[in-house]
């Protein structure tokens, strides 16, 4: 069975400077915001599992209290392994079910209560 790893995630109300581990990307609002995922394949936030069996993934934001973890979705996902099964205002568990080779990305979407807006934040997951 693979492990189940444990993903943090911090976002920025500003843009990445590019030197800086994070990835720059565009609010709802058409503000430049950055996020930077750890831990994961690689520490970036993707994942990779190479055996099969039904894995859980937890993607915790570290990030100040105005930022909720809103919505996560999937693309990619053409076999339905990935599903959203638990949800916090800091933390999301996405199931992979892992039965069959695929690669698909999750996208975290955290909402700002300052600003009024939404921020996607996407890596990948890997069944090989």
């Amino acid at each position: 069975m693979p492990g189940n790893p444990t993903i943090t995630l911090d976002v920025r109300n500003w843009g990445s400077n590019g030197s800086d581990g994070y990835t720059s990307t565009t609010a709802s609002n058409g503000a430049t915001y950055s996020y930077r995922y750890s831990g994961g394949t690689g520490n970036g936030g993707d994942v990779t599992f190479t055996t099969r069996g039904r894995v859980t993934i937890v993607v915790q934001l570290q990030s100040d209290s105005r930022y909720t973890i809103e919505n996560v979705g999937f693309t990619g996902d053409s076999n339905n392994q990935l599903s959203w099964i638990n949800h916090a205002p800091t933390t999301a568990t996405i199931q992979n079910l892992n039965t069959i080779v695929q690669t698909a990305n999750y996208k975290v979407t955290v909402n700002d209560s300052v600003a009024h807006c939404t921020i996607p934040c996407d890596p990948m997951i890997i069944n090989k």
